[in-house]
């Protein structure tokens, strides 16, 4: 590969913004997504892939390139080679003018390796259908569980789910929304430094498929009101969906895996909890407390210790 840099108080390289863009639609990934790992804008992005800054910083293209899961050199413009004319052929070459073969001889010699061509390309065209298809067949959710209920300051967890994404690693952003009498306790998986402010979650993430995200979140309020949640997830500009599912908790006296609220937590509520939660591996959701309840014959919420009083 020819270097491309170029000479300055500023290191800096030639980029070939059709490659970038090539690359990137491939991945499945948005210029939203580049521009985050980047540093940089999405204005910024666009000119690149549209040849308006055909030259960038190095330190720049370097972070393009890790993004892009490639080398530098391949995001790098390829310098024209120079062709010999006539009148330039160096003295030692032999100009030799074969017999031009008719279109029908040409066709007739190579009929095998037209069939070839042809069948290269209904395949590399059915491939780009699908591929395109799978990735936009509106089939991509985003689904939260919140329990029905919980207790004033007490934590509980609040789990995402995102399916219909494709097959390829895939850029995923995801914006939460909790209530303003909210407190995050953990996240999973960890959101990045600026990723938790003004009651918002952010997540970007790559993803293959399906993914779990998931916090535990504590609430303050009076009993019998309800809290608020809201949010949305997005694979490109055009796929950004509403999280679906719960959006809803009640506070009250029952602690939040007794979902029918009667003082004891049932084999078929532990169930469901397992069934639910069990992928969540990484934050703590105080299992032991659960199965401690559920051990016991029932539970009462003491509200001037703020603890739970197991009853055997």
């Amino acid at each position: 590969m020819t270097d491309n840099s170029l000479a300055g108080p500023m290191s800096m390289v030639k980029i070939d913004g059709a490659k970038i863009k090539l690359l990137r639609e491939r991945q499945g990934l948005t210029q939203l997504y580049l521009a985050t790992a980047v540093e940089v804008t999405t204005d910024t992005i666009s000119r690149w892939e549209n040849r308006r800054y055909p030259s960038i910083k190095r330190d720049n293209g370097m972070k393009l390139a890790e993004a892009l899961n490639v080398q530098l050199e391949d995001l790098l413009e390829e310098e024209p080679v120079e062709e010999h004319s006539p009148e330039t052929l160096p003295s030692d070459q032999t100009l030799t003018v074969k017999h031009q073969d008719t279109p029908k001889s040409i066709l007739a010699k190579n009929w095998p390796l037209v069939i070839l061509s042809g069948t290269l390309f209904c395949v590399v065209m059915a491939f780009i259908w699908y591929f395109f298809h799978s990735s936009t067949s509106g089939s991509f959710t985003a689904q939260r569980i919140v329990p029905a209920h919980c207790i004033d300051d007490q934590p509980f967890p609040v789990i995402i789910k995102v399916t219909g994404t494709p097959d390829t690693a895939t850029a995923l952003i995801i914006r939460e929304t909790f209530p303003d009498n909210g407190t995050i306790h953990a996240t999973s998986p960890i959101v990045t430094a600026g990723g938790l402010k003004n009651n918002q979650i952010k997540w970007l993430k790559k993803i293959e498929g399906k993914a779990l995200f998931a916090y535990v979140i504590s609430v303050s309020g009076k009993e019998a009101e309800n809290v608020n949640f809201n949010g949305t997830a997005a694979i490109s500009h055009d796929s950004e969906t509403p999280i679906n599912g719960d959006n809803t908790i009640s506070i009250g006296q029952h602690h939040w895996a007794d979902t029918d609220k009667d003082n004891v937590i049932s084999d078929d509520e532990i169930l469901t909890v397992y069934d639910q939660y069990s992928e969540i591996t990484d934050i703590d959701l105080n299992i032991d407390l659960i199965e401690e309840i559920w051990l016991g014959s029932e539970y009462l919420w003491d509200t001037a210790t703020a603890t739970f009083r197991i009853i055997d």
